[in-house]
């Protein structure tokens, strides 16, 4: 199997289910892992949908646990390991090969500004000692650093590098990185931009990687499969339902904000708790009420 059969679909960004007490949620844990699996969906935890900057390494190794034995072979399992320090990166990858995960995704480090030499140093450092194959993963909006296209494709030829995850926007970088990768049978692309889903899987993309889909993994799955069977008006119907979502709880809200909103989505969906890590706040009880009233009216139809 080529990297590009095997790190391919859909795959959920999972949000990090916890209790009031800040402990995770091991049956929620296992019911968002449950859902997704039998939508066809492979779950990524510790990223950054699932607050990984705000757990401990015991929650995210226990996130890990949780997330392999309820997939139970079905699904691959993608594990952040993002740090600032490399051996501890390097650190968590080992860990997590012994507790079953699949591949690893790791962002840059985010303390110091660093140029592209830096970071090809670092990612040629984490791939030479990770046990498990290495996703790169570009999200400026939380490390203030963007990854040139041209050092991606570079990386791209380390044996143990098979992926970029891009969460970047723009039109123009997607279509480059479209004409970069989309032959490529040894590196897959995933796009962490869901509203351009469509558009890229009808252009080569092999994965999206959307936070929506801890909600309606079915609807993204759905998506998927019609623009890789090239049914055009279907997938692009797909995606303006599932934009309609995506748009409730991201739209005029910056990504702290976003994320307590979309957690009492889902609570309100029955697949979790609101509870959120700090510095973000949960809801208050009058704005989960709301919440919920508008995930029944509007989104009710699309839940399982």
């Amino acid at each position: 199997m080529t990297n590009k059969e095997r790190y391919i679909g859909v795959v959920v960004p999972m949000i990090t289910p916890l209790t009031a007490d800040g402990d995770l949620d091991a049956a929620a844990t296992r019911r968002i892992v449950e859902a997704s699996v039998s939508a066809r969906c492979a779950p990524f935890v510790a990223g950054t949908t699932g607050e990984s900057a705000s757990l401990s390494d015991a929650q995210k190794a226990a996130l890990v646990r949780e997330a392999v034995d309820q997939a139970a072979g079905r699904q691959l399992v993608y594990a952040g390991i993002a740090d600032n320090r490399l051996a501890s990166a390097i650190d968590k990858a080992r860990e997590y090969q012994a507790l079953g995960a699949d591949a690893v995704v790791a962002h840059l480090p985010c303390y110091y500004a660093i140029d592209e030499d830096q970071m090809k140093r670092w990612y040629l450092a984490l791939a030479e000692r990770s046990p498990l194959p290495v996703i790169l993963y570009n999200i400026p909006v939380t490390t203030g650093l963007s990854m040139p296209l041209a050092l991606v494709d570079e990386l791209s030829r380390h044996e143990n590098i098979v992926g970029f995850k891009d969460s970047e926007r723009g039109d123009e970088r997607l279509d480059e990185a479209l004409a970069l990768w989309r032959e490529r049978e040894d590196f897959t692309f995933h796009l962490g931009w869901a509203a351009k889903s469509a558009h890229g899987l009808k252009n080569g993309l092999d994965g999206i990687v959307p936070s929506s889909a801890n909600l309606v993994p079915a609807l993204y799955r759905a998506l998927y499969d019609a623009a890789k069977r090239g049914d055009v008006a279907e997938a692009d119907r797909l995606q303006s339902v599932t934009d309609d979502i995506s748009r409730y709880y991201q739209e005029g809200r910056i990504l702290s904000r976003a994320i307590p909103v979309f957690k009492a989505m889902m609570a309100a969906a029955g697949l979790c708790g609101p509870d959120v890590a700090p510095p973000m706040q949960p809801l208050a009880d009058d704005e989960l009420a709301r919440v919920a009233e508008e995930v029944r009216v509007r989104f009710g139809a699309y839940l399982g």
